[in-house]
């Protein structure tokens, strides 16, 4: 038995035992009992749904990975309309999210276990598997390679002290990596780990991140919005985004003094999973330290004229919240590699403050380099908080001047190479054989119609629909 075959049955044997633990209510717990009943689900839309054709399967982990995905996904439909696309994804915080993209279906990965997997992939029969960032399953991976289907990366990352490079898991995922066709690596740094955890030096490319294109080109929908945007009219808005309870302490009290010192101030807070245990914690917090903050659940929402401050308690509206604000704040930050998007924010010119935990976000680099971000220290963070947001209420200037800055960290064109790159591993589409005389060429053939008017999602399998070779 070999070093990797001894990591490999270790692993699947951990893999199987954590998979039957006895559920809690927690987000593992969660994500474990909605991957236990993926496997039937994703069996019975591959017999009523998948078409004979080229598919492609994206393995998006959360929300965060979606989005990061989802100009390449969108590029790629232009290119190939023949695709077919499916989602899969482990976070329970994108089960019910707004969909970042148009999939044939989306679930829940299956459980990470030989059977599970192969039942799922024999039924799917993927052209191409597609992981966003670097969630690569193991056995997602492996099932792939023994398939001869091609697995790539798009926007990958990895942390300079992720546990994949542990000497206990390296060679368990250094047989993982090499059987990565191709990667598209976000920075020159993430392109070397990927390289030393086993990926072939001459199958990674430095692509960039498509998430810039996708926050650059998303459209904020302002209508969702509803009373909000009066709302925030009356003030300089400070939007703080993504925040986790580790920020709720920093953020509400310098909150409070800066609203009790500025009477333009307004504070709009987005909690990263806004519960209603999380949102009503958060009120009475504010409570404590007389700061009053209202309750928005979504457009149909009222939102006093006379509010201070308010708290978001809805999903998938962040984005188009932050085109409400003059400053940001982004949550995370006070744990580490728990930050979340600064791109978001640069997107709409604001600039950022954030955590001491920031050093692992290449994003947050940039903008501090730049001048577009400040990062708290992790003393006296409250204090640096209430400075930083009064000097920029006070300057508008030079807030501006920083949020320009800020947006101008964000690169286009990662989507359009990595989309490129992928097409190379796809077979060549191909016109089906036609007889057809010019004049009828616009028409379809009898049975046809249901086919190919009906959106994929609703389209039967047919013969006919098969238009690409394999080789």
């Amino acid at each position: 038995v070999t070093l990797p075959d001894m990591h490999l049955r270790l692993y699947r044997l951990v893999s199987r035992l954590a998979h039957r633990l006895p559920l809690g209510r927690g987000k593992l717990a969660q994500s474990i009992r909605g991957r236990r009943s993926a496997g039937e689900r994703w069996l019975a839309w591959a017999g009523e749904r998948r078409l004979d054709g080229p598919l492609v399967w994206v393995h998006a982990a959360s929300v965060g990975e979606a989005l990061a995905v989802q100009p390449v996904v969108e590029r790629l439909r232009r290119a190939r309309p023949d695709l077919q696309f499916v989602r899969s994804y482990s976070s329970p915080s994108a089960d019910g999210w707004p969909a970042p993209f148009e999939a044939d279906h989306a679930d829940y990965v299956p459980l990470d276990e030989p059977a599970a997997v192969a039942a799922a992939f024999d039924a799917v029969q993927p052209t191409l598997m597609l992981f966003s960032r670097g969630d690569l399953w193991p056995e997602l991976v492996l099932a792939a390679a023994d398939r001869g289907t091609p697995v790539a990366v798009a926007g990958a990352i990895v942390r300079p002290r992720s546990a994949r490079m542990s000497p206990l898991l390296n060679p368990l995922y250094a047989e993982v990596h090499t059987a990565v066709s191709w990667l598209g690596a976000v920075t020159s740094d993430d392109a070397a780990r990927w390289q030393r955890l086993g990926v072939s030096q001459d199958r990674v490319s430095l692509t960039g991140d498509p998430r810039h294109d996708q926050v650059l080109e998303r459209v904020p929908r302002l209508e969702l919005l509803g009373a909000l945007s009066e709302w925030s009219a009356r003030g300089a808005v400070l939007v703080a985004g993504s925040t986790e309870p580790e920020d709720v302490p920093v953020l509400l009290g310098a909150a409070a003094r800066v609203l009790a010192a500025r009477e333009d101030a307004r504070l709009l807070i987005v909690p990263h999973s806004p519960t209603d245990e999380a949102v009503s914690d958060l009120v009475r917090r504010a409570q404590r330290l007389d700061l009053t903050i209202s309750e928005w659940r979504g457009a149909s929402d009222a939102v006093p004229r006379e509010a201070r401050a308010v708290v978001v308690a809805a999903s998938g509206l962040l984005f188009d919240l932050y085109a409400l604000g003059a400053a940001a704040y982004v949550g995370g930050g006070f744990r580490r590699d728990r930050l979340h998007a600064v791109v978001e924010p640069a997107a709409f010119a604001l600039p950022a403050t954030f955590g001491p935990d920031w050093q692992t976000s290449s994003d947050a680099a940039a903008a501090i380099d730049a001048g577009g971000a400040a990062a708290l220290p992790r003393r006296e963070a409250q204090g640096a908080l209430e400075k930083q947001w009064l000097a920029w209420l006070e300057d508008p200037d030079a807030r501006l001047e920083a949020g320009i800055a800020a947006r101008g960290t964000l690169d286009r064109g990662a989507a359009s190479e990595t989309a490129r790159k992928l097409l190379r591993l796809l077979p060549a589409a191909i016109e089906p054989p036609s007889t057809e005389r010019p004049s009828e060429s616009l028409h379809l053939h009898h049975g046809e119609e249901a086919s190919a008017t009906a959106p994929p999602s609703e389209r039967r399998p047919t013969r006919e629909s098969k238009g690409y070779r394999s080789g």
